[in-house]
């Protein structure tokens, strides 16, 4: 893993996911989350990533993305372009909302069937969407 340097972890900052999709619409997500869950988050969307879920079908214009660059404990995300959407960090929850609301109308559809990979997904996703997954401050 390249490294500017190494700092201890710190519980109350923000880690940033750079995730790169092949969408009309956009070609990069910035999740943002507390670096107090960061390995549970990065894990799980890792998970995903390698899932056969990880398609235009199943997941919407997210489908096929990659997690490029994780951002460790940063204490200040300053927007220098404010007219570009991909600029503005997605909190968590809003991308475990778009990712879950799909993933719901598909099974609902008939169109996945239920598997251990896709509860364990879809638990996760919820947690993360009803923000029980984040501690609150």
């Amino acid at each position: 893993m390249f490294g500017f340097s190494k700092k201890e972890k710190k519980p109350d900052g923000t880690d940033l996911l750079l995730i790169a999709v092949d969408s009309q619409n956009r070609s990069l997500y910035q999740v943002a989350f507390p670096s107090i869950v960061a390995n549970d988050i990065v894990s799980m969307l890792k998970k995903l990533q390698r899932s056969p879920l990880n398609k235009k079908d199943y997941i919407g214009e997210i489908g096929g993305f990659r997690i490029m660059t994780h951002i460790e404990a940063a204490t200040h995300v300053e927007i220098l372009d404010e007219a570009d959407l991909q600029a503005h960090p997605v909190q968590i929850q809003d991308f475990a909302n778009m990712l879950l609301m799909r993933l719901e109308a598909l099974e609902q559809s008939g169109k996945l069937e239920d598997s251990e990979d896709l509860a364990f997904l879809m638990g996760e996703l919820v947690m993360l969407r009803d923000g029980s997954f984040v501690p609150q401050k």
